[in-house]
């Protein structure tokens, strides 16, 4: 069965931060222009509320300001919880789906073409221990 996704974000719009909500509004109507599976709104709904920006702020002395422009912490703590919601327990597996999966990365916050790879995923769990140190 399939619902209306506009419907969706009339309610939800502005519960996340403004430019995670812009992007995955901007995306989903680009991939999915007439509906989503009914079977994936329950988690869709779950994490459109989640706001987890705090993290950006926390894990912002563990990235260097040199170099290249890392990944969001947030996107990447954000996907990794949607891995654990769509039941792939492996961050190999995870990072694959990303990219054969244009809701996965759009949900995420990653643009559909240019996804995290297993290596950036365990790079940041380690900046997330080295927090908790």
């Amino acid at each position: 069965m399939f619902i209306d996704w506009r419907r969706f974000f009339v309610t939800y719009y502005f519960r996340r931060s403004f430019r995670l909500s812009n992007f995955v509004l901007e995306n989903l109507c680009k991939y999915y222009p007439d509906s989503i599976p009914r079977s994936t709104w329950e988690i869709i709904g779950r994490f459109w509320k989640l706001d987890l920006s705090f993290t950006d702020e926390f894990l912002k002395d563990k990235y260097s300001k040199f170099g290249p422009k890392p990944r969001i912490p947030s996107c990447m703590q954000h996907s990794y919880l949607l891995s654990i919601a769509f039941k792939v327990t492996s961050i190999t597996a995870w990072a694959t789906q990303l990219k054969l999966n244009p809701l996965y990365s759009i949900l995420s916050g990653f643009q559909v073409d240019d996804t995290p790879g297993v290596g950036t995923f365990y790079d940041f769990f380690k900046r997330l221990w080295d927090l908790a140190e």
